[in-house]
């Protein structure tokens, strides 16, 4: 008697009608469906032989996000003649101060250093320290020449 034929209903065999080989599996959910939704919620398997993450260490300094090139500095022409326009005030030599603040001032077109401010500063002491010597001559020997003393 094969299998795919009925069997009588004298036949007295415990066996139902239809026996199934293996129970009826669980719908495979998909893994990339349509809709947008995840397939399933369960983790990834485990690697025992995975390597670990490093160790945070809170002291350590953040990376840096991307490599910058060194600055340019300050140009020393340019403090310079910020400080000898200063002290041009007081003294005599204030006519260094606009010559080295006109160096200054092409050097960093040159160059793209920072101080072109402060050259600028230099160049306007400079001029005033020169009209202020200018002045003390002009009154030194004009006052000397019509006083009566």
């Amino acid at each position: 008697m094969a299998d795919d034929e009925p069997r009588p209903a004298s036949d007295p065999s415990p066996v139902p009608d239809h026996v199934p080989d293996q129970a009826p599996a669980a719908p495979v959910p998909d893994p990339n469906p349509v809709d947008g939704t995840a397939a399933s919620s369960t983790p990834p398997p485990y690697d025992p032989y995975a390597v670990p993450p490093p160790p945070y260490d809170p002291y350590a300094p953040p990376p840096p996000y991307y490599w910058q090139p060194p600055k340019p500095g300050t140009n020393g022409f340019a403090v310079t003649a910020l400080v000898v326009g200063i002290v041009g005030l007081c003294f005599c030599f204030g006519f260094l101060g606009i010559i080295f603040g006109n160096i200054a001032r092409r050097q960093i077109e040159e160059t793209g250093q920072a101080g072109a401010g402060m050259a600028t500063a230099g160049i306007v002491l400079g001029w005033i320290a020169v009209a202020w010597i200018v002045l003390r001559i002009l009154l030194v020997f004009g006052v000397g020449a019509t006083s009566d003393f």
